[in-house]
């Protein structure tokens, strides 16, 4: 296990960044789900809000995963 923070800030920001830019999306396809819904448009809000939990779930997890391998994976076993 690795020891102190991530020291990897590339990294760090480019995972960090593409997870917040699909919770954006996320949030941007739920936003039309709720239009959809509002319109009477099962098709459309159905369609965007699976879409937006997709999204959602890989901003989660991109988020989570790229900490989870820049404090847990130990550097030296690592082949970066």
């Amino acid at each position: 296990m690795a020891d102190g923070p991530p020291q990897n800030t590339i990294a760090l920001g480019t995972g960090f960044g593409i997870g917040i830019l699909w919770i954006l999306m996320a949030g941007t396809s739920f936003w039309s789900a709720a239009r959809g819904f509002a319109n009477d448009r099962s098709d459309w809000w159905i369609a965007w809000g699976l879409i937006g939990i997709l999204l959602l779930g890989a901003g989660v997890l991109a988020i989570a995963g790229t900490w989870w391998h820049l404090t847990r994976v130990d550097q030296d076993d690592a082949a970066h």
